[in-house]
């Protein structure tokens, strides 16, 4: 039992090294390749069940000497039921070590949920898990996915203010140029009144001068609500409208 809770915890430890900048290397592939052999985990994406799994129950529970157990017994990690993986459950019930150690042994963080769907990253991007944030984006969790709204881990994350997991998303290869419900991230933004946020995204490359179908803008935004910071930060980087 010792043993398996410090392999549980080293192979967590690892996934703290993440940087978050998308998928990982091909040594790092190599790597695990090599765990999942000695540990017999199937990273199969083709198999499927009717019902939760019992890695999906261990996994909600946070029980990480069960979701060992369960994955050297040969549990398919990747195992998809209509409520999703055991990555799913892990990442929607807030239990970050069963997330991490999932992924550490080849949870896809794409699966688990249907096209159009709040992505497992947008979950974690939402609440400032910026742990598993990480940990999904070395996995290869899609960046620039957008649900049926148009909203994405950048969006949700920016209404929010968490400013650390966007500037991680960012570094990942977010797109700060999409316009959930219409509007540009930066008319959002500084809707809220979120002066630092907006600053970020500018210097990121987002388009000041983005227009709504109604004509409206950022600094027409920032005009209106009377927040003279935001509007003289928008004029200073290029706004004229």
């Amino acid at each position: 039992m010792t043993i398996k809770i410090t392999n549980v915890l080293l192979a967590i430890a690892l996934l703290g090294t993440f940087t978050g900048c998308g998928t990982m290397s091909g040594g790092q592939d190599e790597a695990s390749e090599g765990e999942n052999a000695s540990t017999n985990v199937s990273v199969k994406n083709d198999s499927t069940a009717d019902r939760p799994t019992a890695l999906m129950l261990a996994a909600a529970e946070g029980d990480l000497s069960e979701l060992q157990d369960l994955v050297d017994s040969g549990s398919n990690v990747n195992t998809l039921t209509p409520e999703g993986t055991a990555l799913t459950y892990a990442v929607e019930k807030n239990q970050q070590i069963s997330a991490l150690y999932l992924m550490s042994v080849g949870a896809n963080p794409n699966k688990g949920f249907a096209s159009g769907d709040t992505s497992l990253l947008m979950t974690a991007a939402q609440r400032a898990d910026n742990r598993v944030v990480k940990a999904l984006l070395a996995a290869g969790a899609d960046v620039n996915y957008a649900d049926s709204q148009g909203q994405s881990a950048i969006a949700l994350a920016s209404y929010k203010g968490h400013l650390t997991t966007v500037k991680t998303l960012l570094k990942a290869g977010a797109d700060v140029n999409v316009t959930p419900e219409g509007k540009s991230l930066l008319m959002h933004i500084v809707k809220n009144n979120d002066l630092l946020l907006a600053q970020v995204v500018i210097a990121a490359g987002a388009d000041v001068n983005f227009s709504d179908e109604s004509g409206n803008t950022a600094l027409k935004i920032a005009q209106e609500k009377g927040l003279s910071d935001l509007e003289m930060l928008l004029v200073q980087s290029g706004a004229n409208s």
